[in-house]
């Protein structure tokens, strides 16, 4: 079989609590999820599949028609977040129609969390959820053995599919997957110098994951308490190595807190170090899982930016949301009960850090989240409207922001006066200017800059 990975173009997503303005001006991620993924079946089967990345190509429906005319794949895969299901969606209808024979398969997040309800959407042949790097490949493998014996789909883990119109979902794979056993993603099927982020350190940029799972209670978040697993210190610095030889010198680790096990960590620095890598990188980790000998190592190793989770100022907010620390970044508005006085304070306790930069996103109850269902319980979401919406997709469908107190048009623009409350101090300027490297650098950060100050006024 002839395998598409595919992103779709950008055209009907979901606008996330980070306004559009902001995030599109940040630049373009690599899908490290679908690369694994790509790198299993790579690996296992023996054949290189096609991988087409819509968003940093500058590839629209149109071109993608034709170039998937050249490929004349048999299986197109996409993982999809719920704020690009319809994109999703929509590009599978578009597929279906010119080539009717096509097999369309969807993994990522909101798989995970609505496998039915993804499977059951038209043109939709088959689900993976869980770790799809192994099940995808069971899936195609499978297909080529016997595509005619649908009993030998069943015993496959973590699959749905469709028989007769019929949706079909399999029993989970619990299984975890050893890290060390993954391949390294399959970058050498996308162009490396098509991703770029302007906040970076230097001149190419990608993204590398050393850990899964996060062990923390934070209710907001929909990965709270799952199982944390590591790579080894030499997987990890091997790959980097890899990436350093194909001109990357700008890292992202995508971990959700790569933290949690210092020991790991620091010694993933020490090897970095000794091999004698130069690299900058950045992380996320949250404040309680760093001390001074984890930061000593991050530095020397080439770690120039950390982003942490902070939320809010407030220590009740912070319970509320089962934080599981003080305020002792990315910062959130919006809080159930919260005020405007209180939204404030947690751009002035931004300031007073003095971090290179901050985000100020809405608080949001996302799917399956136990927010959600905290909300819920205490009738401030008053109907499953995430649920519906995966049932029924729509291209109307909008976010919605819980708060009592507040609309999300007054919500948006207390968005808006954080940021601007952050950004437009002249301190902050002057420390922005003093840290430009050329002019390409300057004009970057100052048309972020710009919708960072007028998203919403319409200039």
């Amino acid at each position: 079989m002839k395998i598409l990975f595919l992103v779709p173009p950008e055209t009907i997503s979901i606008e996330s609590s980070v306004p559009k303005a902001l995030e599109g001006g940040k630049g373009y991620y690599p899908k490290l999820g679908l690369m694994y993924v790509a790198a299993w079946y790579e690996r296992a089967t023996g054949n290189t599949p096609v991988f087409i990345d819509c968003p940093p190509e500058g590839i629209n429906e149109h071109e993608l028609l034709k170039q998937v005319e050249k490929v004349q794949p048999d299986m197109v895969a996409m993982s999809i977040m719920t704020f690009n299901l319809l994109d999703a969606l929509h590009t599978s209808e578009s597929l279906k129609r010119r080539h009717p024979n096509i097999k369309i398969c969807l993994g990522g997040p909101h798989v995970n969390m609505y496998p039915k309800e993804t499977l059951d959407q038209s043109n939709i042949d088959y689900v993976v959820f869980g770790e799809g790097e192994k099940i995808f490949t069971e899936l195609i493998t499978t297909l080529e053995e016997d595509i005619s014996d649908p009993q030998s789909l069943q015993v496959i883990k973590g699959l749905g599919w469709k028989k007769d119109g019929v949706s079909n979902i399999n029993q989970a794979q619990t299984e975890l997957l050893d890290l060390d056993e993954l391949p390294f993603p399959a970058r050498h099927l996308v162009d490396v110098s098509k991703y770029k982020h302007i906040i970076g350190e230097g001149r190419q940029f990608f993204s590398i994951q050393a850990t899964r799972g996060c062990p923390a209670a934070c209710t907001f978040c929909d990965i709270r308490q799952t199982k944390f697993r590591c790579r080894s210190p030499e997987s990890v610095v091997d790959e980097i190595e890899q990436l350093v030889n194909m001109g990357v010198d700008d890292l992202f680790f995508v971990d959700d807190t790569i933290t949690i096990n210092k020991k790991n960590l620091i010694d993933t620095c020490n090897l970095i170090i000794e091999r004698g890598i130069k690299i900058n990188y950045k992380i996320s980790a949250r404040v309680d899982t760093i001390n001074e000998e984890v930061l000593q190592a991050l530095k020397k190793s080439g770690c120039y930016r950390i982003h942490f989770g902070i939320e809010s100022a407030s220590p009740r907010h912070l319970k509320y949301l089962q934080k599981g620390q003080t305020p002792e970044a990315y910062m959130m508005i919006g809080i159930p009960h919260e005020t405007r006085e209180e939204m404030m304070a947690t751009v002035d306790f931004a300031k007073n850090l003095k971090p290179d930069y901050a985000q100020f996103s809405i608080c949001t109850p996302y799917p399956k989240t136990e927010l959600y269902q905290q909300m819920r319980d205490e009738g401030i979401v008053t109907e499953d409207y995430w649920q519906d919406f995966a049932e029924r997709p729509r291209v109307d469908f909008k976010i919605q922001f819980w708060n009592k107190s507040f609309t999300e048009e007054e919500l948006r623009k207390l968005q808006d006066e954080c940021h601007a409350r952050f950004y437009s101090s002249a301190s902050y300027i002057m420390k922005q200017i003093t840290k430009v490297r050329s002019w390409t650098d300057f004009t970057a950060k100052a048309r972020m800059g710009t919708k960072i100050l007028t998203s919403r006024m319409g200039i």
